[in-house]
């Protein structure tokens, strides 16, 4: 309820009148969307308990088949040549015994790769150590008395590790000159030629 109030003049006369009005309106259509007004009006479907219980399921999915009739009740022919049959296999399968595949290593299979001084080589375990100078100066160049490579020796990475730290302690201890090879070892046959690496130079 609101009043407003008028005032205005009539022969030099001033006239007050009061006007009352009143507004009605609803705080739900103060929104601007249409279709929120349709929707507000739209009566909710009705759907029927047996058709819920159709679309509640998926569509594509059957019942599933029950017998009623078992196969093992059905009656079936009795196969006259069962007992030819069985005979005939009985002489196939024998007569194949002989084909039959045997047990052999793979010939295509590579040999595994083994260094000079693998284990594996030999009936007794060979380890170098500092005090066999003669094996580990075959592993040193007569020239520079550097130790040669393993792509030269074809040694792993073990064993040429092994090697070169028992070629220092043999020089610490005094079993090997540090820059040259004895003259004693100089006819000792080779175990790999250096002068035809085995592996390229990975320098």
């Amino acid at each position: 309820m609101a009043m407003l109030c008028l005032r205005g003049s009539s022969g030099g006369n001033l006239a007050q009148k009061n006007i009352n009005f009143s507004f009605n309106f609803i705080v739900s259509s103060f929104h601007s969307s249409s279709v929120l007004c349709k929707r507000n009006g739209k009566r909710q479907r009705k759907i029927p308990e047996w058709k819920k219980e159709k679309l509640s399921a998926p569509w594509w999915k059957k019942p599933p088949i029950v017998m009623t009739s078992p196969i093992a009740k059905t009656p079936h022919p009795i196969n006259q040549f069962e007992s030819v049959e069985d005979e005939f296999l009985s002489t196939v399968q024998q007569k194949s015994c002989c084909d039959h595949p045997v047990d052999i290593d793979d010939p295509y299979s590579k040999e595994p790769k083994m260094c000079v001084l693998c284990p594996r080589q030999y009936e007794e375990n060979i380890l170098p150590s500092y005090k066999n100078p003669k094996l580990l100066s075959q592993f040193v160049s007569p020239h520079t008395g550097h130790v040669y490579q393993s792509h030269i020796t074809g040694l792993c990475k073990y064993m040429q590790g092994i090697v070169e730290l028992e070629v220092t302690r043999s020089r610490a201890a005094g079993y090997m000159s540090t820059k040259v090879i004895d003259p004693l070892y100089l006819q000792d046959p080779p175990l790999f030629n250096p002068g035809k690496p085995i592996k390229p130079n990975p320098w």
